[in-house]
């Protein structure tokens, strides 16, 4: 039997996070609120990362954004907060390009930072935040732009720079990097709309897509049950969502609206990041699909979660 902790981390994170919040409200003006939460975060975070398992590791700071706007923070402070992060990724830009290109982009490639920090600062302007905060905040987004060759250099794994590359341009290694990603869109669009039917789909059953029983699920499921069986399991998957949504509204106990939050946004991250990978949007990161993946720790984390929610609806009574 093999068992996944970094799974059962991400209810670990739930738990911790709700139970924190559940007597303390969050606020970007008290920088100290911060520090338990991300002391919870980042020692598991720190430890998926050596693994490796960068898809998992994302999905414990994802869980952690909603839970911290139902503690109490604003959709502006939640943007500030992130900032950095997107800063990051943009200042990437010049230097992937170079790497799929072969050439470089100059100056033209700190459009998409800059258009950023413009827009940064006019919410900025508008918000007016306290001083401290705002000379944070500005030298946090330079600090993480600086830094986005050492990331790279030294931080990411040479499996997940060529991930990335190859979500920029498949087409550069189309047998190596890129391959399940063409694979991947190839089976779904060969469904067309009405697909190929049950176990008929020819890019699954003769193994050109890898890994189709558990990251590419949806690929099969696309080929074999076209568009319209697409739109039905995401149709299903949104149900399940609003349905937990909506049990907030029943639930009086903070900590089981916590609980609720954090369960149902980690089940809508794994449904989102799952399909955009399978179609191109998004780099492999390795996250499955919740109930149609293959997986005993995930499947059974998602039932716990579940678990939760249906709990906590069910005893409402006792809150």
């Amino acid at each position: 039997i093999r068992l996944q902790p970094a799974e059962f981390a991400k209810i670990g994170i739930v738990l911790a996070l709700a139970r924190y919040f559940s007597t303390r409200t969050l606020s970007l003006g008290r920088i100290t609120s911060f520090i338990v939460p991300c002391v919870l975060i980042a020692v598991p975070f720190a430890l998926i990362i050596k693994q490796p398992d960068l898809g998992s590791a994302l999905i414990l700071c994802a869980i952690a954004l909603p839970i911290f706007y139902w503690a109490g923070l604003s959709i502006l402070e939640l943007f500030f907060l992130t900032s950095p992060i997107m800063s990051l990724i943009l200042s990437a830009v010049p230097l992937i390009w170079a790497f799929t290109s072969n050439s470089s982009i100059g100056i033209w490639g700190a459009i998409p930072w800059g258009i950023f920090f413009v827009v940064f600062f006019i919410i900025i302007y508008m918000a007016r935040p306290h001083t401290f905060i705002l000379v944070g905040l500005v030298a946090l987004n330079l600090f993480t732009a600086g830094i986005t060759t050492v990331v790279w250099n030294g931080f990411l794994q040479d499996y997940q720079k060529k991930r990335i590359l190859s979500f920029i341009n498949p087409q550069a290694d189309p047998a190596g990097a890129g391959y399940q990603v063409i694979q991947s869109k190839v089976a779904i669009g060969s469904g067309h709309f009405v697909g190929k039917g049950y176990l008929k789909g020819t890019q699954t059953r003769l193994s050109f897509l890898p890994e189709q029983h558990t990251d590419f699920i949806f690929s099969v499921l696309g080929e074999q049950f076209g568009f319209l069986g697409c739109i039905a399991i995401l149709m299903l998957f949104l149900f399940i969502i609003v349905r937990g949504y909506m049990t907030l509204q029943y639930v009086k106990s903070r900590f089981s609206n916590l609980v609720i939050v954090g369960s149902v946004s980690l089940l809508s991250f794994h449904i989102f990041i799952n399909v955009a990978m399978t179609l191109g949007m998004m780099p492999v990161v390795g996250v499955p699909l919740p109930f149609l993946s293959y997986g005993g720790s995930f499947t059974l984390t998602i039932a716990i979660l579940i678990g939760f929610v249906l709990n906590a609806r069910y005893n409402k009574q006792d809150f």
